[in-house]
């Protein structure tokens, strides 16, 4: 039986500060994985590596969710994610719907107002979610956009719409935040002590769903996203435990693993540090340990960002005990 940990933060986003971050972090576990196997540099995006999972030339999903959620067609759909945009010195960084708690109500009364003050434009948004909003366009947007998994915690200067009309979306970008900054539901928000929903992130653009095809039997995780196209590539898998458990059937099984991820993208560096030995303890070590046990007969580990690698162990792997275990600080790119 074979796992593939794909775990997002494992090494942290801004690779020349990495090693320094991590030189003192005490992973045994995972520096033996590592280690003893075979590893490459890969240095993949978020969104990358969600297509590679299920089998997509590119995330172009909002069709694929705006079908799942129910909402009839369109001739071209994209997502407009809820965000929250805080501005640090001379930049814009974004937080998602994982920073906020939004109430379907106040989700129904921004879209009230964004469809219309839209609605000369042909754009209209709904939100079968709170935390999922769409938008049906007339006619292809003409735009290119950037994924949210690579944007969250980042500034959104280097991801605004680019193409023959991402100056036009970044118009209405422009214009829906000051619809927002100034609306009720931001403000009774902010009264409370509440990240307001400043900006919205448009992404995935699509007219018809994909086919999603996975090469794993089963994806488990518990991101909502990579849960929804999990099942709808026929592979969706329990949310994986908060301890390491073996999931039974053989095969090849991915397990998605983020207790870094929020704390690698909000550039938080305690959190991050905390999240890589909770990892360590509830996942790699005993993962190593059903390993050198023969429960598993070879474990991947894959992360993305530009110190984003790929590494294979196997059984035989650990008797090679001239190889010696590699720290995580030696990975990064020199």
């Amino acid at each position: 039986m074979k796992y593939t940990l794909f775990v997002p933060g494992l090494t942290w986003l801004d690779s020349d500060a990495g090693p320094e971050l991590c030189k003192d972090l005490s992973l045994p576990a995972l520096s033996t994985l590592l280690g003893r196997g075979q590893w490459r540099s890969e240095p993949l995006s978020a969104s990358e590596m969600l297509c590679r999972t299920f089998g997509l030339p590119q995330p172009a999903l909002a069709a694929n969710l705006a079908h799942a959620a129910g909402l009839a067609p369109a001739a071209s759909w994209l997502i407009a994610d809820p965000v929250n945009l805080r501005v640090d010195r001379d930049r814009a960084l974004l937080g998602d719907i994982g920073i906020m708690n939004l109430a379907q109500d106040e989700a129904a009364a921004l879209l009230a107002s964004l469809n219309a003050f839209f609605a000369e434009d042909g754009l209209v948004f709904h939100a079968p979610t709170p935390a999922r909003w769409f938008v049906a366009l007339p006619e292809a947007s003409g735009a290119e956009f950037s994924a949210l998994p690579d944007v969250i915690g980042e500034d959104i200067n280097h991801h605004l719409p680019k193409g023959a009309n991402g100056m036009r979306w970044s118009r209405f970008l422009n214009e829906l935040q000051m619809l927002l900054y100034t609306h009720p539901v931001n403000e009774a928000r902010e009264a409370r002590g509440e990240p307001t929903v400043n900006s919205l992130w448009f992404w995935g653009e699509a007219s018809q769903p994909q086919p999603l095809v996975s090469a794993y039997p089963a994806v488990h995780s518990h991101d909502p996203l990579w849960q929804q196209l999990a099942q709808q590539a026929g592979v969706g898998g329990d949310s994986p435990s908060y301890a390491f458990a073996l999931v039974e059937g053989g095969g090849d099984v991915l397990i998605h693993l983020d207790a870094a991820e929020g704390a690698a993208q909000f550039r938080d560096v305690w959190g991050w540090r905390e999240g890589l030995l909770q990892l360590e303890r509830d996942w790699f070590a005993p993962t190593l340990a059903a390993l050198q046990q023969g429960r598993l007969s070879e474990v991947q580990l894959c992360c993305h960002g530009s110190a984003g690698l790929h590494s294979r162990t196997t059984r035989l792997d650990l008797w090679k005990l001239w190889r010696r275990p590699l720290p995580l600080s030696k990975l990064y790119p020199q």
